[in-house]
């Protein structure tokens, strides 16, 4: 039987979106599907069944088939029953050019009367009519294991159709308000409520006849969604940034994994500029990139899988790729020990329930929560804490008591609530670090940050940007590092955080704004700086590495054991003209330091590596790599 998808660690995805224009040939040659299912041996395959243009590629009934003179779906469906293999759709939902042609009245309307070309009302009987036919399709004719939903909540938009209208006025007898209302906001709620009940729906009514077909909405309640997950889907799953992979899958895969269900990122298998479904600018990455990219999901405990375009279109395999994809795929399974770990409760950083903008139609994207959040946990990792991000539902259901130190990175919306959470978590003897933008939550008086270039000093050495700095130190607070606004010395320096305690626990409060900061100048200076903060502020982690700025730590816990894995970071992925790269320096002498209250007696390797162990009274307290080329990981009991 194939794995369910809590059990599956690698897949690999295939899509090519057909195009009206396609005219695509009779170039499948299963042999090669075949060779490739054997030679990488994936847990799961998606594959495409209808992609953003609204073009099936199977046979369908009841959409529009693309210019395919063979039933592809089929042969893979035969060649991956064979194997066991799970296979699953790569389905387009409510970006389909085609039904919207087809359908006008169900296309989104904006709040100017302009009609979409592209994306669908989540209120009109799409899933009904199209949607849900072609899921019993994939589910009762080809027997698929499941569909990964494409084009969803990223898509979603303020809605003023007839359908999304009645619903509201149905719902609350009464005009939605526009743009220009004060109560705009309210609406753009309603739209967002109608998409979750949208996919709440056709995920219920596929289940209810197919119990056994696994489904997913893309990016559904990840980092574009950071609110409370108040209806089920089988796992998570989206395909992270293709430029600048490592660091974007390094802060999707906690956005994820913090959820506490079954999830997977996907990786581009190109390097894909600008980074869009439709550029043809694209180039292959080399094998040791997508072990990089792997190793940073595999650490958080995920599923691995990578997305290959079919260059020749119409669902062909390239023959010359396989090798590089079944060294992918071992590399990820000589570390399948890590898969289903949960990272350790030690270090959060919020993830803020911020809106985006008024003035942007699209629901789902540009949030400043999520950028403030991606920035902290850049921030943390380059200074080598491992952290796990932390919800506001965490902070009000008080799910905090795990945790010593907790960032609130600059939300510009912070509930009461939320504030209340945090506000016991210090009383109770937790250490909270809120950045400028985020202060006005916790201190109404405090002055509007203003834009500079400032200069925080870190030990002697100055690290310069253009920013923002709150020059606020309210009474009773003790003021700690140093912000000057030149980099002559002559001038007193001002305060770059304060502090206040409350209960058993300390406030920390930025005066500069540490998320942009470190944006523009991701300097060693700053990195100082921030530990040194930290430091001061009485946090040590349980675990820590030293030996080289670029052995990121990601900490996790399974079955009651501790694994401990470092990640080299270094190479060419965060540099915007690389286009693919095919090494990575080598980390010399690494070592891990293990708190003697953790109780390690036992150390384990994950993969073949060569490193010693020291104890003291029988307790491990540090191991040491001779080296590390991508990836190491220990489990720890």
């Amino acid at each position: 039987m194939p794995l369910k998808r809590r059990d599956c660690a690698f897949g690999i995805h295939f899509d090519f979106h057909a195009m009206p224009e396609d005219t695509v040939p009779e170039i499948w040659k299963p042999q090669y599907y075949a060779k490739m299912l054997d030679a990488v041996k994936p847990d799961f395959v998606q594959c495409d069944t209808k992609g953003h243009e609204g073009l099936s590629s199977y046979p369908t009934a009841v959409g529009t088939q693309a210019n395919i003179k063979i039933d592809i779906l089929a042969m893979m469906r035969e060649e991956t029953a064979k194997r066991d293999i799970a296979l699953y759709g790569h389905h387009s939902g409510i970006y389909d050019r085609k039904a919207v042609a087809d359908h006008p009245d169900w296309a989104v309307v904006d709040a100017d009367g302009s009609v979409s070309c592209d994306y669908i009302s989540v209120f009109s009987p799409f899933a009904d009519e199209l949607l849900l036919p072609q899921l019993r399709e994939l589910a009762g004719i080809y027997k698929l294991d499941g569909a990964w939903i494409d084009g969803e909540c990223w898509a979603t938009q303020v809605d003023y159709s007839k359908h999304a209208v009645n619903a509201y006025k149905k719902e609350f007898g009464k005009e939605p308000p526009g743009p220009e209302d004060d109560d705009f906001e309210t609406y753009r709620e309603f739209c967002r409520s109608g998409f979750k009940k949208y996919v709440k729906y056709y995920i219920d009514t596929i289940k209810k006849e197919f119990p056994g077909f696994e489904i997913t909405s893309n990016w559904i309640f990840s980092a574009m969604m950071p609110e409370s997950m108040d209806f089920e889907v089988d796992f998570l799953s989206g395909d992270y940034d293709p430029v600048n992979s490592v660091e974007s899958a390094r802060f999707q895969g906690r956005v994820l994994e913090a959820r506490n269900i079954t999830w997977d990122l996907m990786a581009w298998g190109q390097n894909a500029i600008p980074f869009s479904w439709l550029t043809e600018n694209r180039h292959t990455k080399e094998l040791i990139q997508y072990q990089q990219e792997s190793s940073v999901i595999v650490a958080m405990g995920g599923a691995f899988e990578f997305f290959n375009i079919h260059y020749a279109s119409g669902g062909a395999i390239q023959e010359w790729a396989i090798p590089v994809w079944a060294k992918t795929a071992e590399f990820c399974r000589e570390r399948s020990a890590c898969f289903g770990a949960k990272i350790r409760e030690e270090f959060g950083i919020l993830l803020p329930l911020d809106r985006n903008d008024k003035n942007n139609a699209f629901l789902y994207t540009d949030a400043p929560g999520k950028k403030r959040c991606e920035m902290w946990v850049s921030a943390m990792q380059d200074c080598q804490y491992s952290t796990k991000v932390v919800f506001e539902d965490d902070l009000i259901k008080g799910k905090t008591e795990n945790y010593h130190i907790i960032a609130v990175p600059g939300a510009e919306t912070l509930s009461a609530d939320a504030v209340a959470g945090l506000e016991n978590f210090v009383k109770n003897g937790g250490v909270v670090i809120v950045d400028t933008p985020a202060i006005r939550h916790f201190y109404s008086d405090a002055p509007a940050a203003e834009k500079r270039q400032i200069f925080v000093d870190a030990d002697g050495a100055l690290a310069s940007a253009e920013s923002f700095y709150c020059n606020f130190l309210p009474a009773g607070a003790t003021p700690g590092g140093e912000v000057r606004f030149d980099n002559i010395y002559d001038v007193a320096a001002l305060p770059a955080f304060f502090t206040r305690k409350q209960g058993k626990g300390i406030w920390c409060f930025l005066d500069i704004d540490l998320g942009d900061f470190y944006t523009i100048n991701r300097s060693n200076t700053l990195r100082v700086f921030i530990k040194k903060m930290i430091s001061n502020l009485g946090y040590t982690p349980a675990v820590s590495v030293s030996g080289s700025r670029f052995a990121d730590l990601t900490v996790t816990e399974k079955a009651e054991q501790l694994i401990v894995n470092v990640i080299n970071m270094a190479g060419e992925h965060n540099v915007p003209t690389c286009r693919s790269y095919n090494e990575i320096p080598m980390l010399g002498k690494l070592t891990i330091t293990l708190d003697p209250s953790l109780g390690i007696k036992e150390v384990t390797p994950v993969t073949c590596v060569e490193y010693s162990v020291s104890t003291a009274d029988g307790i491990v307290n540090a191991i040491t790599l001779k080296s590390l080329h991508i990836h190491a990981a220990f489990i720890c009991r």
